[in-house]
């Protein structure tokens, strides 16, 4: 009932944690197949969850020397870890407040490692894992078009919303390739 309410409060804090930083102008030659350290956070949908991650297997020969940190719901298997040396954190709602932001135990698990990419693959926009890809400091925060966007991610993608989620991730995807 009173939801957006509590989240608007979310985003009222999440500005005022973030008023000052401030995003420089940054060089996104290779910033992908350079990247040392990697957070994907995967979308809440368990469906779209495994159509995202089929989807970055294809990046798999850019992220050969890369150290991947995946952010999961729930506890089924998630098939990317397969092929990647990947970390894999697990959260559930307890994890998150009633302002939909992460809880601190969380924060500090993630920020037991520094990143330099955060990728927030959640086509709908969640406070909670906007604002954790915005805490880990990454210098590159890519996420999905939406109101509040500006205020988390410094690379956005706009996509027709109306594609189905498997055609958004694989031209995010090729996009990433690119890099």
């Amino acid at each position: 009932m009173f939801e957006k309410s509590l989240e608007k409060l979310g985003i009222i804090y999440s500005k005022f944690t973030f008023r000052k930083d401030r995003d420089h102008q940054q060089n996104l030659t290779n910033f992908i197949s350079t990247a040392k350290r990697i957070l994907l956070i995967l979308p809440a949908d368990y469906e779209d969850s495994q159509i995202a991650c089929a989807a970055f297997k294809n990046l798999k020969e850019k992220l050969q020397n890369t150290e991947l940190t995946i952010i999961a719901e729930g506890i089924r298997s998630i098939p990317i870890t397969d092929s990647l040396k990947s970390k894999v954190i697990r959260i559930s709602e307890v994890h998150i407040n009633k302002f939909f932001l992460p809880r601190k135990t969380l924060l500090d698990r993630i920020q037991e490692s520094t990143f330099d990419v955060a990728i927030d693959l959640n086509l709908d926009f969640l406070l909670y894992s906007a604002y954790i890809c915005k805490v880990t400091g990454a210098r590159y925060r890519i996420g999905f078009t939406s109101k509040y966007s500006d205020l988390f991610f410094n690379i956005q993608f706009n996509f027709n919303k109306s594609q189905k989620p498997i055609e958004i991730y694989t031209q995010l995807v090729e996009y990433l390739k690119k890099f």
